[in-house]
């Protein structure tokens, strides 16, 4: 590939990302808001800039001359899809965009459609909060519309908890304050990463999670492929490619999540960028020897697909707990790292550093976390929790 890309988002999700676009060859720009960004030293043009603001990934793109934009973060979506748009090269259009960023926008579109959504209000104020839930009832949850990384989404299941899980639902928003109150899902939850290219939707891979208990919800470990038959299986893919045709997603990568509820798979949000969670570039390639971030960026640039599926194996990722406090050492790693099928261990704290209590994605990848394969999906698991205990964060 002798063309030009900007890859939106240069964090520690983005790292991996970055380095692929320069194995395949692609003169590679990166931009992040953090000028300590981990993933800006490792692209030819490092740029620092607000990823959220479409004239500054403009002033990017046309200083660079590229001829394609990845938004490799979610709070870049839009942005990029309103540069890519202008300027005429591959992407969403932003309305689209706008629909997978914004909860209550996807909800409200998918509701035409019917048959992808629990029951759901948007809401302004604790007043109208509290007005949907009385007519939605309890269990419910609370989050922003237009967060990510799971910030300030909250399980009510009483409505002493209601006001305080709208206040800190409110105060995640960006910009809109707009939250949405949504009936809680029962069932198991699972990622959806695929690609889309002219309308064909591309399989990369589903993962498992295990979750937090109430009341906050996100990811204590994600594995895959999942441990469900095919026939629990094929309706949660049936019910993306619905959904993401519902939304007019054409062209682009993808990350949708899933519950199977009793009344069948139901979305829960969807995302027109890649997973977290290593999942793009480690699970998908690691469990079915396809290069997914490859033809993820190819999609990028305009270009045709060409990755297979050559195996079936097991990957699997646990993040390491740790108790709030002050760090006063980190022990176990070297221990872990030789285990058979650990793959790598990441670390975010060392000693000095506060931990403080994890609630959602962003405090949880602040410690770290264990990826690891094996020959079956339960080999993976075991693999990786045995690693994580091994781990130990000392506070």
């Amino acid at each position: 590939m002798n063309q030009r890309i900007l890859i939106v988002g240069a964090g520690g999700n983005q790292v991996e990302i970055i380095r692929k676009a320069r194995d395949l060859g692609l003169w590679t720009a990166a931009m992040d808001g953090d000028p300590d960004a981990r993933g800006l030293p490792e692209a030819d043009a490092p740029v620092v800039g607000d990823i959220r603001d479409a004239g500054a990934v403009r002033h990017a793109a046309r200083q660079h001359k590229v001829d394609g934009i990845y938004p490799a973060a979610e709070l870049a979506v839009e942005a990029v899809a309103d540069v890519a748009w202008e300027l005429d090269l591959p992407g969403v259009t932003p309305e689209v965009a706008m629909r997978v960023r914004n909860k209550l926008a996807m909800r409200e579109t998918l509701a035409l459609k019917g048959g992808f959504n629990p029951a759901f209000r948007g809401v302004h104020s604790a007043d109208e909060a509290e007005t949907a839930a009385q007519e939605l009832g309890l269990p419910l949850i609370v989050k922003p519309a237009d967060a990510n990384a799971s910030k300030g989404v909250t399980r009510v299941d009483e409505m002493g908890q209601l006001a305080p899980a709208f206040e800190r639902a409110h105060e995640r928003t960006y910009g809109s304050g707009t939250v949405l109150v949504e009936t809680f899902m029962e069932g198991d939850e699972f990622n959806v990463d695929g690609l889309m290219h002219d309308g064909k939707y591309i399989l990369g891979g589903m993962t498992a999670k295990e979750r937090s208990a109430p009341p906050n919800r996100f990811d204590l470990g994600i594995f895959m492929p999942p441990l469900e038959p095919p026939e629990v299986l094929q309706p949660v893919q049936n019910t993306v490619v619905a959904a993401l045709d519902a939304i007019g997603f054409r062209n682009g990568t993808t990350h949708v999540e899933v519950i199977v509820t009793p009344d069948g798979p139901r979305i829960v949000e969807m995302a027109g960028r890649p997973g977290g969670g290593r999942i793009p570039t480690d699970l998908i390639p690691l469990t079915y020897g396809m290069d997914f971030m490859a033809d993820s960026l190819r999609i990028a640039l305009g270009q045709a697909p060409q990755e297979q599926r050559a195996c079936e194996r097991g990957t699997a990722v646990y993040w390491i707990p740790a108790k709030p406090g002050v760090v006063r050492a980190v022990e176990g790693i070297d221990e872990a790292l030789a285990l058979p099928g650990v793959q790598d261990i990441v670390l975010n704290i060392e000693p000095g550093d506060v931990v403080e209590p994890v609630i959602d994605c962003v405090t949880r990848d602040k410690l770290g976390y264990v990826l690891a394969d094996g020959d079956t999906v339960h080999d993976a698991i075991a693999t990786a929790k045995r690693a994580r205990d091994l781990c130990r964060i000392v506070t």
